[in-house]
């Protein structure tokens, strides 16, 4: 991202860039990503990212918890319901699918 950061009705903070944080217990499985201004206002720009899976995606891509992915929309969430049709090549492939987020999953 370039320039600063800017306000965007969307959001839940209100900021229009996602960064990854980790709660009082510093712990990798309780990290999520935000867009609140307390926790983007000095953060630094390799750990700004357009969009909350962005963040999710590159920051907690191992996370056992799931509670990064577990916090996305579900407009956001991945989903059993592939983009391609078999006719594309795809035979045999899977997703993931998160029914009542990541520890629920199959």
């Amino acid at each position: 991202p370039s320039g600063a950061p800017s306000f965007d009705n969307n959001g839940l903070g209100g900021l229009d860039v996602w960064v990854p944080v980790w709660p009082a217990t510093n712990s990798f499985e309780d990290g999520y990503c935000s867009n609140l201004k307390e926790y983007v206002i000095g953060t630094p720009e390799a750990l700004i990212f357009d969009s909350e899976f962005e963040c999710c995606q590159t920051i907690f891509p191992d996370q056992a918890s799931g509670t990064c992915i577990s916090n996305l929309s579900n407009d956001q969430q991945p989903s059993a319901q592939p983009s391609l049709s078999n006719e594309l090549g795809l035979p045999g492939q899977y997703v993931a699918v998160f029914a009542n987020g990541y520890e629920d999953g199959y």
